[in-house]
């Protein structure tokens, strides 16, 4: 869970008549996130501002001075007006609530609301300032994984904190659902890809289409030529289907495709019309040399 900074109640687990400052260290603290049930969430449109917000809860839930009064609730309101908002020097026991602290620390990061406001009025005020925006998703609410720090929590009417710490999907972007013609695509620059469903298009692994093989990279694009998996080597034809039992001549040599598909290598390939084997060396290379009605097959291997 991230942290959290509020004002939640005075020493003695009520909402006024204690003493000023914090008795106990727990008036204003900082603790884990937690359901409060939240119904809203005020983002800082510009991350600097959300950092100083952050920084300022910290530095209230630091400041054993600053405790929980309803009826005090602007006490140190009146302080850091006066002094700057300069949270860290108040030096004079006072009191806040939640709504009024969250106005300090709003305050402090140079962003101008009332002292009065309250968790009633704290969504229309602070979106008032035009620096906020209003996040009202259930993953904002019901679970602390995409929130940011400087996040203004709010429970309306009942109660409101501020998000130190930036939960652990809260950099994940949220991407437009695409929608694409189903079968074979094109992009402007002649490269092919092929959409599987409305949504999705195939990536990073062969496919049967129409009978034939193809190979897609890893963007999704169509392979042609050659193409190396692991140890063994295959050819797509300039359609980008597999090309598979036939010689194929490729820059002046001549190799052997197996009906697999697999190039063949240190092999001899059995001619289709006539009584004669052709020898493939390492590479695949067809050596014209080596032709021969009487192969070795008790070292190599033959390829019909």
């Amino acid at each position: 869970m991230i942290k959290i900074g509020q004002a939640s109640r005075d020493e003695r687990m009520r909402y006024s008549g204690g003493m000023a400052g914090d008795q106990d260290s727990k008036e204003v603290a900082i603790r884990e996130w937690y359901n409060r049930p939240w119904n809203k969430v005020l983002r800082p449109k510009n991350s600097a501002i959300a950092g100083r917000i952050a920084a300022a809860m910290e530095d209230a839930c630091r400041n054993d001075n600053i405790g929980y009064d309803q009826y005090e609730r602007t006490t140190l309101y009146e302080l850091c007006k006066a002094n700057g908002w300069n949270i860290k020097a108040v030096n004079k026991s006072c009191e806040t609530d939640c709504s009024a602290l969250v106005s300090v620390c709003v305050n402090a990061a140079g962003v101008r609301v009332s002292g009065s406001i309250y968790t009633g009025n704290e969504s229309a005020a602070l979106l008032k300032t035009g620096e906020f925006e209003l996040l009202e998703a259930p993953k904002y609410l019901l679970t602390d994984e995409y929130l940011k720090r400087g996040d203004i929590l709010l429970y309306e009417f009942h109660h409101t904190a501020i998000a130190l710490e930036n939960g652990t999907k809260s950099n994940i972007q949220i991407q437009k659902r695409l929608t694409f013609n189903l079968g074979w695509n094109k992009n402007h620059t002649g490269q092919w890809w092929y959409a599987d469903t409305p949504n999705t298009y195939i990536a990073g692994k062969w496919a049967y289409i129409d009978g034939r093989w193809y190979v897609f990279d890893q963007k999704g694009y169509m392979i042609t030529g050659w193409f190396k998996q692991g140890p063994d080597w295959y050819y797509l034809n300039i359609d980008g289907a597999m090309l598979s039992g036939q010689w194929v001549d490729v820059d002046g040599n001549s190799y052997y495709l197996q009906e697999s598909g697999l190039m063949a290598r240190e092999a001899y390939i059995k001619s289709k019309d006539k009584n004669m084997y052709y020898w493939v060396d390492s590479d695949g290379v067809y050596q014209k040399e080596f032709d021969t009605t009487n192969p070795d097959l008790s070292k190599y291997q033959l390829v019909k």
